[in-house]
């Protein structure tokens, strides 16, 4: 009514905006490190060790598990998130004097309630059996 130009000016406008979107994106960085951290401290290597050897304990191709390698034996390597690659081996007892020792390559993944197995390489060596099958 009084013919003042009351609009902002375009400048603190548009300096308005861009703060708002650095301090957002500043923001986002910060919490996706953060989860990222939380996710790689959230299990230790005792933890991803167990819930793998049980999953390669279940795997059809592994037959009568007896024991597993330990801890000190055993590599466990946290990739990404909350995925890990567990490397060690597994002895089983397919049958009676004969003793396997199979080496496994696992790529486990937790999703927040369960572990799941994404892959899984097997090697195996016998180490026992019958001495009259084995040729000199």
């Amino acid at each position: 009514m009084c013919q003042r130009n009351l609009m902002f000016p375009k400048l603190l406008v548009i300096g308005g905006i861009l703060m708002v979107f650095g301090l957002l994106g500043v923001f986002l960085w910060g919490s996706g490190k953060l989860k990222n951290r939380i996710d790689r401290n959230q299990f230790s290597s005792e933890e991803v060790l167990k819930a793998a050897q049980s999953l390669v304990a279940q795997n059809p191709a592994v037959r009568n598990p007896v024991g597993f390698s330990t801890i000190e034996q055993t590599t466990v390597e946290h990739w990404d998130g909350r995925r890990w690659r567990v490397s060690g081996y597994i002895d089983s007892r397919p049958g009676p004097g004969v003793k396997v020792r199979t080496l496994y390559f696992a790529v486990v993944l937790n999703n927040g309630k369960n572990w799941n197995l994404e892959d899984l390489q097997l090697q195996s060596m016998e180490f026992g059996g019958n001495p009259k099958s084995h040729k000199n």
